[in-house]
């Protein structure tokens, strides 16, 4: 029987526990990578995008060198997302909880600071904010664009938001994008929930 001139065809399966293995690695070296900068308490320039939209929340936050416009961002379940884009030249956060659902896996990662966060240079990109807000100095404008085919430009220059001091209790915001430039998370904890 000549095996090289018959066509065999093979169903595949996913090997569940070699899987679930790779899994579990790659979350242990990211909790042993948080931790890593959370042993120094510092972290420079951070940027959390691509893993699709997650929550952070927080009892209070006192921020300076507020800036807001509208622009557009890839979010994890679609390429063009509206989102408001928020900068702060400094802020202090009290009572941090940063998390994010994985519903195929059924669990949860939640990234806690027990103690109050420093950061410096952020950027975020939220699709929705909740929370007490006020403003020191605030000042809106809108100007005119022109004529630009770029939606995205148009959206980041026509429309403007900015302060001299931001205050926001009971945040709870759904973002796709954080960046800083330097944080400090004393009191860091990196752990796991299980989804309902």
């Amino acid at each position: 029987m000549n095996m090289a001139s018959q066509s065999l065809i093979v169903g595949g399966h996913t090997a569940k526990k070699p899987l679930l293995l790779a899994l579990l690695g790659g979350f242990f070296a990211l909790t042993l990578m948080l931790s890593a900068f959370g042993l120094t308490g510092v972290a420079y320039a951070v940027p959390i995008s691509g893993v699709g939209e997650f929550t952070v929340q927080f009892d209070k936050l006192n921020g300076s060198g507020f800036k807001m416009y509208g622009g557009v961002a890839e979010a994890g379940n679609a390429p063009q997302t509206p989102v408001f884009v928020n900068e702060m030249d400094k802020a202090t956060i009290q009572g941090l909880r940063i998390s994010k659902d994985f519903p195929a896996l059924g669990i949860r990662v939640v990234i806690v600071a027990s103690e109050p966060v420093s950061i410096d240079g952020l950027v975020q990109k939220a699709t929705q904010i909740n929370g007490n807000i006020s403003f020191g100095s605030l000042t809106m404008k809108e100007s005119y664009v022109g004529d630009t085919s770029n939606p995205v430009e148009k959206a980041a220059k026509e429309f403007t938001q900015g302060a001299d001091s931001i205050t926001i209790e009971n945040g709870d915001i759904k973002t796709v994008y954080l960046f800083q430039q330097k944080v400090s998370l004393p009191g860091m904890k990196v752990y796991f929930e299980k989804l309902n």
